[in-house]
């Protein structure tokens, strides 16, 4: 179930000034608006969850209808649960690039297992890319995957952070020495 919080691409703790901003980027910049393109019943998705989320009261009895559904509360415990390696949480600048064009772009791996990690980039990324990594383009230590799910980290008109989820396409159990952390 999608939830306001996933409409807007916002997290849990998102202020309402974040919530304002994703709001504004996702009909405007993100072309979501139906003068701008976009489908009518998404905007007014978009909008009503932005109706909710900024207001104090809403927000509190939508939280709390959340826990009760459980989606909150015991979320990140029920998502570390489906994960299938654990992971390790790290600060890793790595640079990545596409099958498709071959640029290399900055990132940071901010968690990671032997199956996979969480990536950080202002380089716009795609479920269902493949996708090469390497510490310092170094193409000996590169390591295939591909991206599972990607959403807009931090929307903000001047600056937008995505982040990916990417699935190896190997097992490795040195990853740590591959990305040389």
């Amino acid at each position: 179930m999608r939830t306001y919080y996933d409409i807007l691409q916002v997290s849990r703790d998102a202020d309402p000034e974040m919530i304002s901003s994703a709001r504004r980027t996702l009909l405007s910049s993100m072309r979501k608006h139906p003068d701008l393109g976009g489908d009518a019943s998404e905007a007014a998705l978009i909008n009503e969850a932005y109706e909710v989320l900024s207001d104090a009261e809403r927000r509190a009895a939508y939280d709390a209808t959340l826990s009760a559904k459980g989606h909150e509360g015991g979320e990140k415990r029920s998502f570390e649960e489906r994960r299938r390696a654990p992971r390790r949480d790290i600060d890793a600048t790595v640079s990545f690039c596409f099958d498709f064009d071959l640029r290399w772009h900055p990132a940071r791996v901010k968690d990671i297992s032997v199956l996979g990690a969480r990536l950080q980039t202002h380089a716009p990324v795609a479920a269902g890319q493949h996708l090469v990594i390497a510490p310092a383009n170094l193409a000996a230590s590169a390591i295939h995957g591909t991206v599972k799910w990607a959403r807009m980290f931090h929307p903000s008109v001047f600056e937008r952070v995505y982040e990916a989820g990417i699935e190896f396409s190997d097992s490795i159990a040195d990853v740590e020495g591959r990305l040389s952390l």
